[in-house]
């Protein structure tokens, strides 16, 4: 549902841009087919676009654009502010635009919107006309002109109007305009003259509806704007903590955890442990059998509940936020989870309870639009809606965002072929058609007056970028016209359109390398969990549960229901389950499956389970290696292509350092290679071991040095007061070797 008004906001906001002639805003997104405006309508708005911007010339000519707003809009003071920020922009060129996209929740009632945007402009201002033009979800609001004060950093706000402002996703869009003259040559076509600072926002003041006990807000009240952290939310099971149990509750803290900001501060607890921690909102999962009495009291009604799952909006006995689910089947728990994680499923429970037939995760997971193209096979109406227009001068692109979840890695087997055709006004020496993977060139073709109505373009993915993550293709198209101003008439503009047929073959490759690197490979597939089993301790705590939690929640940011996602103890483990993606953590006393498997680690348990074995990458002290954890993955020995990710410390405490960086955002995302340690002061060192198992590059010198500078040290200090020893001793025997000597010759 978000999504689909995503899509018609940023389609609505191309057209906008290529109407006006400007530079099309770099947005476009995997859209229905029912999305796509038919030709009748492009025309009428094409006619109303020129109006309005022959109004807007007339306005600049008659000098009625506005200076900038300098001073901040007073409103009056609302309980909660949430600020959108830009990302750090330079505009280039005649034409070019740049923008950000909010989201405005269904409890919000909002007061205000204003922007405050942060800029400096360079000396060529002082020689052009130039403007800037906002646009709120593609009706223009405002427009001010831009001129150069020294090259010190400017403010401007621009106020929004509410009632343009829709529940959902909306667009603020700023369209820039300077020209030296009126004059587009190639020298200022490139010019770098406004650059907007990261520190640009939108500002929104808001007060929060009245709670609503309707199941379709979730996770609102459990995670809001107000609490972007889950700061106070707590996940729990049942006290028996049954596998079905941390099962369906484990992929409910994947899903909650993709949508945290910054820094995840949800627990997970058993029943009985959650009262200790600072506590807020609780969403509980047990088994009906499992649950005390207080709890089954608020599951009021209970038909059905032997093969069906039970969700229940409620509060608990202090009168915060409780989500209670249950069944008597076990693998029902599963599928109220999947109800909860599917977007489409839970905006129709409008009620406080909602049931969940067994089986509806296999029929909603049948029915899921990705499984249609599972063979990677598209055309471009199947990723954008429809063909892509380019019309104005200069350098035109449009990103077309993929369809992929963070686990697609790209085979050299891909192939793009782009139909298109293009206006025979162009100078044909200097424009061309370019493609990039993300920001990497992969192809280009001159183009050419003889191929104007019909062209073709075929690149293949390079060998260098195969096993890479693929999440964009640019297009881009460079349309030059020979001795031209900016006065032109629309119907000279020169244009080019990539038809809605062309191919995209875009498959999966089978190869990565296991490493923290590829995260979330290979526990995730096509966004969702890949054979993953979770292998706990026979008796696991509050503490090694929201362990798991926390490697959950780093590998399930992002991830998508209907996935295949068990938990076994340690000593349920039989030969069956060797084809599983293993995750595993904990400390050689409580985790058998570490004792068993311990002689694979690249650092195994030493002493009884105290601290860590040296090895050839790291020599350990016996005090560092105490107090420190280690994240390892390794091939499974079990079956190829699988992996284990062991997460190992000799006790709770240094266990918690591991927990500390998987919960902090930009922490997480800088663990490298195949093994990395941790100590106590969050530092983190990485290692590649299957690498040099597989021939691959050894370490070098200076890292091997950086990785032992302890042990090198060591050696040294230890070489050297031997080596003076051996000098001492040396001199002591030839002084007495000629003392005895004199005393013969005596």
């Amino acid at each position: 549902m978000k999504k689909i008004l995503m899509t018609r906001v940023m389609a609505g906001i191309i057209l906008i841009s290529l109407f006006l002639g400007l530079a099309p805003v770099n947005l476009v997104m995997a859209a229905p087919k029912e999305e796509t405006a038919s030709e009748d309508s492009d025309a009428g708005d094409m006619e109303d676009k020129e109006q309005e911007q022959s109004v807007s010339e007339k306005e600049e000519e008659a000098g009625m654009v506005d200076a900038p707003e300098r001073i901040r809009p007073e409103y009056e003071e609302t309980s909660y502010i949430k600020d959108i920020f830009f990302s750090k922009t330079t505009m280039q060129g005649i034409y070019s635009n740049c923008g950000v996209y909010f989201y405005v929740p269904e409890y919000w009632d909002t007061k205000y919107l204003y922007a405050e945007l942060e800029y400096r402009v360079s000396q060529i201002i002082s020689e052009a006309g130039s403007t800037l033009t906002f646009y709120l979800n593609q009706s223009p609001i405002s427009s001010c002109e831009i001129v150069y004060e020294g090259g010190d950093s400017q403010i401007a706000y621009v106020r929004i109007p509410m009632e343009l402002v829709q529940e959902g996703y909306n667009s603020f869009m700023i369209m820039a305009y300077s020209s030296p003259n009126g004059s587009c040559t190639d020298a200022f076509s490139s010019a770098n003259w406004l650059s907007i600072s990261d520190t640009s926002h939108i500002r929104c003041g808001y007060e929060v509806k009245p709670q609503e006990k309707k199941i379709a807000n979730y996770p609102y009240p459990f995670l809001s704007t107000m609490n972007e952290t889950g700061k106070g939310l707590i996940i729990a099971v049942s006290d028996s903590a049954e596998n079905e149990e941390v099962a369906a509750a484990m992929n409910l803290m994947a899903d909650l955890s993709s949508q945290t900001s910054g820094y995840n501060s949800i627990q997970f607890s058993l029943l009985s442990d959650m009262n200790l921690a600072e506590k807020s909102s609780t969403i509980l999962v047990s088994k009906y059998e499992n649950l005390p009495a207080e709890y089954q009291k608020k599951v009021t009604d209970t038909n059905g509940i032997e093969n069906q799952g039970i969700v229940v909006l409620t509060e608990d006995n202090e009168g915060a936020p409780l989500l209670i689910i249950t069944s008597k089947d076990g693998n029902c728990l599963m599928e109220a989870a999947y109800m909860l994680m599917d977007e489409n499923r839970v905006s129709q429970e409008t009620g406080y309870m909602a049931r969940v037939m067994a089986g509806s995760a296999q029929l909603a997971a049948s029915g899921n639009l990705d499984n249609q193209m599972m063979a990677r096979n598209y055309t471009l109406e199947e990723l954008a809606g429809g063909g892509l227009e380019f019309v104005g001068l200069f350098h035109k692109e449009q990103i077309i965002y993929l369809p992929f979840s963070e686990d697609y890695y790209l085979s050299e087997q891909g192939n793009i072929t782009l139909q298109f055709r293009y206006s025979d006004n162009l100078d044909f020496s200097k424009s061309l058609i370019s493609v990039y993977l993300g920001n990497i060139p992969i192809g280009s073709k001159k183009l050419e007056r003889e191929n104007a109505e019909q062209d073709e373009l075929m690149v293949t993915i390079p060998k260098d970028l195969a096993g890479t993550a693929a999440s964009s293709i640019k297009i881009v198209f460079d349309l030059e016209l020979a001795d031209m101003t900016c006065s032109f008439k629309q119907d000279q503009m020169p244009w080019a359109y990539v038809s809605e047929k062309s191919q995209f073959y875009l498959p999966v490759s089978s190869e990565f390398n296991l490493s923290f690197d590829a995260m979330p490979l290979p526990f995730r597939k096509d966004g969702k969990f890949n054979n993953v089993l979770l292998v706990i301790s026979d008796n696991p705590a509050s503490s090694e549960l929201d362990l798991y939690a926390q490697i959950v929640g780093m590998y399930g940011a992002g991830v998508e229901p209907y996935g295949t996602f068990y938990v076994k103890r340690a000593k349920e483990l039989s030969g069956n389950d060797g084809d599983y993606n293993i995750i595993t953590a904990g400390t050689y006393e409580n985790n058998n499956y570490l004792k068993a498997i311990n002689d694979k680690l690249y650092f195994s348990y030493s002493n009884g389970g105290k601290g860590f074995e040296s090895n050839e990458q790291l020599i350990l002290s016996g005090n560092y290696s105490e107090n420190i954890a280690i994240m390892q993955l390794l091939e499974s020995p079990y079956s190829s292509g699988r992996g284990i990710l062991a997460l190992t410390g000799a006790n709770q405490e240094t266990l918690n350092y591991a927990k500390e960086i998987m919960r902090d955002e930009k922490l997480r995302y800088g663990l490298s290679k195949d093994c990395v340690i941790i100590d106590r002061d969050l530092e983190v060192r990485s290692f590649r071991f299957i690498m040099n198992a597989q021939g691959g590059e050894a370490p070098t010198l200076i890292e091997t040095l950086d990785q032992n500078k302890q042990s090198v040290l060591f050696t040294i200090v230890a070489t050297s007061v031997m080596l003076m020893l051996l000098i001492a001793v040396i001199i002591i025997l030839l002084r007495i070797k000629m003392y005895h000597k004199k005393k013969d010759e005596e």
